[in-house]
């Protein structure tokens, strides 16, 4: 905008008197002292331009009430702005502010302060002065610390602090009674005051992304402001320090694991030590380095052989210490450390290792330790010991006690009746018990109001097996989990059960616990299910049986003329994805066939399945452990709705292993009715989509490649294609065109699933059930026109409380008086969401009470909505 046409905006808004004046997005670069003659102004926009300074007369418009200097190049205020007295609402956000004048304090009516996305690196305490702020944004500065005279701001309802550098919180921010929402996520806070629990009409208190953090420890962050809120007022009631932590040790079997622990523990060295089956858990006591204070180190000592692999998985948490033992005499290759560090990797990517070296009286410990460091930086020392001669066995009690001390969880608060409650847990003599029984021993130590929070606590620290969200298993708490493992060892080291190449009959089962109550039995059976360990079936005869994964066979059945059969049929086609690993852990791919087990054919080994959807498509998954790699193929008619189903339960089972590196690739279509070679990174083939560029060369064949038909239906980012596709083939299907007919279903079926996932993750990050979810329909119950004008619209948020879905009850109903000028802004996103709803209505619908798609479908009529969507 040139200096003409602003002075004429502004003579012509000082002729009319107007109180609003929106210069937005004109690229101003100064304001003309003749802005001043506009003294009826109460809102003032000034969004998105490129002022660095603001001319002395802008504080003259006393009657301003909302002044928005947002998105400019501002790094500092006047003084000058005090005069602008009745200001209730500033936007400062998007600046370069590296102070406040303390003349600010001056705004005594100010409610709504914006100032994210600054340079401030300390808390002016003027600010702490707005005693009438009820609002203020302070996300994306350099704060370190906040003073304690923030408890002036009594009415302040939202506060912002998150992407600072705050390493503590001041106690007396707990007199902000009136806070509602506190975001402090991704900061330097190593604990919070407990004071903070006072804070009683919190309803949304964020901590995410502070890696510090101890005290809520992450197991009550992740679960929610009430569990946080419950556990700091606990500790505020009383709380003590627990020294106790997790040791696990793990390599290959008849390494020296148990004796090295026996040693450690003081015990006599016994050179007919027997095998561990399974998971033996026992404790070790070390003094502290640096305290005088003994720690307590639960040790889970763990089989070695390959069958126990795949139910370790589950206990090899982060959080922990490991032990990686290998046999010296035997060499490293051997003990297989790269499997197991990869594999610790996977699972517990934070947790520090210490490798150990047994049996050194017999030969050296050779070990190319500084490749090992360089790959896996968890690595803090290599030991070498003979537990025989007690050698080296000093040298490791010093490192593990150094290490340990230095766990998450040692030295970690406890409320004083949350440590009692779990102690009397611990020392309850059952093997199970039901979830009352479990309340009543929690309630004697006090713990009434926080006891699922308790329970799911122990769960994920291991000291407990309670699945609390699982209807199946929801009704027993196992105190001993290592009883579990146990009883599943005795499944996968039975002879009868490997003789049958995994199946499990429940003769066989009656026999192998048959010491188990029957109801314990059945538990057993769903937990298998439940790790991925089994699942249920029927034989040639209709019995039930269970078929163990892990004992599949390695070798393939012949499954190529099947497979080959159906690329043969007409209009077949195929879709493929590539999973490169860095390694392959136990459990994969056997889990993942254990949980898609429901499209099974019959075929299937240790380390592939042939599966089948609807008798057209079949699709095979394939493990190649020595080149590290999955593939999942589909083939048939119309692929990609079986497999974007598989390739979310890959997904699944591969989230399993947080620390495990995945490169996915899709392979080229191949050019000019020739096959290619080449295999596109589907991370860059999305990046290169998200920045719309719509080809990519393919190096094989020196030729661009259509981005958007690589990733057609696989990348969330290109459903307006399959949207687009299923409104084609709706006006052209018609009777006895089978083809069409299926195409459509299965895109549907892909729509439909696809909105329910992304719908259910979303929820799944609601903590205070606050709305995102809105109904907008025409007010009184009128029917939708064609032409907007002059129609009043509703617009109803939802509340989203699992389970109960309904509409907010207060301050949820939104008038719409000018829906033509709304829509007019919104209809780019209201447009493909409206397309989208069209076919996910049978889902979403009777949620909302609308059920009938052809109400989206007359939306995406509305000519504000064809005209700018």
């Amino acid at each position: 905008m040139t200096n003409e046409e602003l002075l004429q905006i502004i003579e012509q808004a000082a002729k009319e008197k107007a109180t609003e004046l929106d210069l937005s997005d004109n690229q101003l670069s100064s304001l003309p002292p003749e802005i001043c003659h506009l003294s009826n102004l109460t809102t003032l926009s000034l969004f998105n331009n490129q002022l660095s300074s603001l001319p002395p007369e802008i504080y003259q418009l006393s009657n301003l009430t909302e002044l928005d200097l947002s998105d400019n190049q501002l790094s500092s205020l006047p003084p000058e702005i005090s005069q602008l007295s009745n200001l209730t609402t500033l936007y400062l956000y998007n600046n370069q502010l590296s102070s406040l004048p303390p003349e600010i304090s001056q705004l005594s009516n100010l409610t709504t302060l914006y100032l994210y996305n600054n340079q401030l690196s300390s808390l002016p305490l003027e600010i702490c002065q707005l005693s009438y702020l009820t609002t203020l944004y302070l996300s994306d500065n350099q704060l370190s610390s906040l003073p304690p005279e923030i408890s002036q701001l009594s009415n302040l309802t939202t506060l912002y602090l998150n992407k600072n550098q705050l390493s503590s919180l001041p106690s007396e921010i707990s007199q902000l009674c009136n806070l509602t929402w506190l975001y402090l996520n991704n900061n330097q806070l190593s604990s919070l005051p407990p004071e903070i629990s006072q804070l009683s009409n919190l309803i949304r208190l964020s901590l995410n992304n502070n890696p510090q953090l101890s005290s809520p420890p992450p197991e009550i962050v992740k679960q929610g402001t009430q569990a946080i809120l419950n556990y700091l007022r606990k500790r505020l009631e009383g709380s003590q320090r627990q020294w106790v932590s997790k040791l696990l040790i793990i390599g290959e079997g008849g390494v020296g694991k148990t004796s090295l622990l026996r040693t450690l523990r003081g015990e006599e060295f016994d050179t007919q030590e027997s095998t561990t089956h399974g998971i033996e858990i026992k404790s070790l006591e070390l003094n502290h380095p640096t305290q005088v204070v003994t720690m307590q180190l639960n040790t889970w000592d763990f089989g070695g052989q390959d069958i126990y692999h795949a139910t370790h998985q589950f206990f090899l948490t982060n959080r922990s210490l490991f032990l990686l033992a290998w046999n010296a005499r035997l060499g490293f290759e051997q003990g297989k450390l790269y499997y197991w560090l990869d594999t610790i990797k996977a699972l517990a990517p934070e947790s520090p290792i210490l490798l150990v070296a047994t049996h050194i009286d017999e030969r050296d410990a050779d070990l190319p330790l500084k490749e090992l460091r360089d790959k896996y930086p968890q690595i803090l020392k290599h030991c070498k010991i003979s537990s025989k001669s007690s050698r080296g066995i000093e040298e490791i009690r010093q490192a593990i006690a150094k290490a340990a001390a230095k766990l998450p969880l040692m030295g970690e608060i406890w409320p004083t009746t949350w440590l009692n409650a779990a102690n009397a847990i611990r020392n309850e003599a059952k093997k199970y018990i039901t979830p009352q029984q479990l309340w009543d021993i929690m309630a004697k130590s006090q713990v009434v109001d926080s006891q699922e929070i308790l329970a799911r606590w122990l769960h994920e620290l291991g000291e407990i097996l309670y699945f609390q969200d699982n209807e199946e298993l929801n009704d027993t708490v196992i105190l001993k989990p290592q009883w579990v493992t146990e009883y599943i060892s005795k499944v996968l080291e039975s002879k009868d059960v490997s003789d049958q190449s995994g199946i499990f009959t429940r003769q066989e089962m009656n026999q192998l616990w048959r010491d188990l109550e029957p109801s314990m039995r059945d538990h057993f059976l769903r937990l298998m299910e439940r790790f991925d360990l089994s699942y249920r079936t029927q034989d040639e005869k209709n019995r039930d049986i269970s078929l163990v994964v892990e004992r599949l066979p390695l070798d393939a059945p012949n499954y190529e003329h099947k497979w080959q059969q159906i690329k043969q049929a007409d209009e077949c086609s195929e879709i493929s994805m590539k999973f490169q690993l860095n390694t392959i852990p136990a459990g994969i791919p056997t889990w993942f066939i254990a949980r898609q087990h429901r499209f099974t054919t019959g075929i299937h080994w240790r380390n592939g399945v042939l599966f089948a959807y609807e008798q057209e498509h079949l699709a095979l998954v394939q493990a190649v452990k020595s080149d590290r790699y999955i593939k999942l193929t589909v083939r048939g008619p119309n692929p990609l709705n079986f497999f974007v189903l598989l390739r979310d339960g890959m997904e699944v089972t591969l989230a399993r292993f947080p620390g495990l590196d995945i490169q996915r690739t899709i392979p080229c279509f191949g050019h000019n009715g020739q096959p290619c070679t080449h295999e596109f990174d589907y991370k860059q083939l999305s990046q290169r989509w998200e920045k719309k560029k719509g080809t990519i060369e393919c190096p094989e064949a020196m030729e661009d490649v259509s981005v958007p038909e690589l990733l057609y239906g696989l990348n969330w980012n290109t459903q307006n294609a399959v949207l687009e596709r299923i409104d084609e083939l709706e006006k052209t299907v018609v009777d006895g065109q089978a083809v069409i007919l299926d195409e459509f279903k299965n895109l549907l079926e892909l729509t439909q699933r696809g909105f329910t996932n992304a719908f259910r993750r979303e929820q799944a990050t609601i903590d205070s059930h606050c709305p995102n979810v809105f109904v907008l329909r025409p007010r009184g119950g009128k029917a939708w026109q064609k032409n907007l004008t002059g129609q009043k619209l509703d617009l109803q948020l939802y509340c989203q409380a699992p389970g109960c879905w309904h509409p907010t009850q207060e301050g949820g109903l939104y008038e719409i008086n000018e829906p033509a000028k709304w829509l007019r802004v919104t209809a780019p996103y209201i447009g493909n969401l409206f397309k989208l709803l069209k076919y996910a209505a049978p889902i979403i619908g009777p949620w909302l009470g609308v059920v009938d798609s052809k109400e989206y479908e007359t939306l995406c009529e509305l000519p504000q909505l064809t005209e700018y969507g």
